[in-house]
């Protein structure tokens, strides 16, 4: 029988007490361990994600992306103005200007005509005795330091410029205008109205063709009789223009020499310059010019226009009147020419295209003449 010692019996209790002993601390020591660890390294709520930085490599390729590129806002085109007769450009003020229509005298004794190289638009009317009237409708008055000789008007030839708003500046009317020309009309009359301080005459030329006046003097009669001075509301001209930097399309017809007969007496002629697109007018033989400069009267557009006519005895002899029934014409620009239709209706002179609609010519300066439609050869496109 084998016999254990009390010695080593002890010995073994002992060691394995304190292997227990320590057991027992290490699961105490591991529990409070964990009781410490702090909140932060925990997963964090669901609600705070967008506070979470991206990864490494979103937050690389963002850094490396250009930035955006956003367009300049764009500049707002300043407006543009066009006289309302010419369709050129001008300033805001002068394309509301309303223009003056000023009567010249058309015989051998009255030229050159002085300022009349400044006309919109210039008129052209037979009168008694196989003579014309040439009335310069013109915004562009106001610095004329000469404009003359002014002759008188007729009741036809206001109609006509009444279409166009313009005040009427001449020296008397025949017998039949006088008592209606007035009515409803902003005139300057050097003679009916009175108006002493609107001409003065030039002594180195035979009366009548001597009467002149100036930008100015109209300028301030104007004022005094406290006319309007911009163009009516809702005034159209009797054509219209093409957009801005347009022409209107060619005509079916070729016209670069061109003669206008209004009597035996009285003829006018145009010829075209392709450079510049403009017809040069020429009457008794040599270029129209303005006395003021000696620059030839040039338009871009001609309208001639046929119209009925009528002659009969008055008090003061022979009197000669369109009579304004509307009719047919030529239209005239960039070395063509085309059929147009022109009417008077109620007080409203209208030019047309063949197919009845207004009438579009090209931007520029226009001639219009009325001759008689009896007159076959009034007309005659040379080449």
């Amino acid at each position: 029988m084998k016999v254990f010692k009390k010695g080593n019996s002890l010995a073994g209790l002992s060691i394995f007490a304190f292997l227990l002993a320590l057991l027992v601390i290490a699961s105490f020591a591991g529990c409070e361990a964990a009781s410490l660890i702090p909140v932060r390294n925990k997963q964090t709520p669901i609600d705070n994600q967008e506070r979470i930085a991206p990864d490494a490599t979103e937050t690389k390729e963002t850094e490396n992306e250009p930035p955006a590129q956003t367009e300049p806002d764009p500049i707002p085109e300043s407006p543009r103005f066009y006289y309302p007769l010419t369709g050129l450009e001008t300033t805001e003020s002068a394309s509301v200007s309303r223009p003056v229509a000023v009567s010249f005298g058309n015989t051998s004794y009255a030229l050159p005509q002085f300022g009349i190289g400044k006309t919109d638009v210039l008129l052209e009317f037979p009168i008694e005795n196989g003579a014309t009237r040439l009335v310069m409708v013109t915004t562009s008055y106001a610095s004329l330091e000469k404009i003359g000789g002014i002759r008188s008007t007729r009741k036809y030839v206001s109609d006509v410029v009444a279409a166009f708003d313009a005040i009427e500046v001449y020296a008397g009317t025949s017998d039949v205008s006088a008592s209606v020309l007035f009515e409803g009309r902003d005139t300057l009359d050097y003679l009916t109205q009175n108006l002493g301080s609107l001409c003065y005459r030039d002594t180195s030329r035979i009366m009548p063709h001597n009467l002149m006046t100036t930008g100015s003097l109209i300028s301030s009669e104007i004022g005094k009789l406290g006319y309007r001075t911009t163009i009516g509301e809702g005034y159209t001209a009797p054509y219209s223009f093409p957009a801005a930097g347009e022409r209107i399309p060619a005509g079916n017809e070729p016209a670069s020499e061109i003669s206008i007969s209004f009597s035996a007496t009285q003829n006018a002629a145009f010829s075209y310059h392709s450079e510049t697109g403009v017809y040069v007018r020429s009457q008794l033989g040599e270029k129209t010019v303005d006395g003021i400069d000696g620059s030839s009267l040039s338009f871009t557009n001609l309208i001639v226009l046929s119209s009925d006519c009528a002659t009969y005895e008055s008090e003061s002899g022979s009197e000669f009147s369109l009579l304004l029934r509307g009719g047919k014409g030529k239209l005239i620009t960039d070395g063509t020419a085309r059929d147009v239709l022109w009417t008077m209706e109620n007080g409203v002179f209208s030019l047309l295209d063949a197919d009845g609609n207004r009438l579009c010519v090209n931007r520029g300066t226009t001639y219009i003449a009325f001759v008689r439609v009896s007159d076959q050869n009034a007309l005659k496109v040379i080449r």
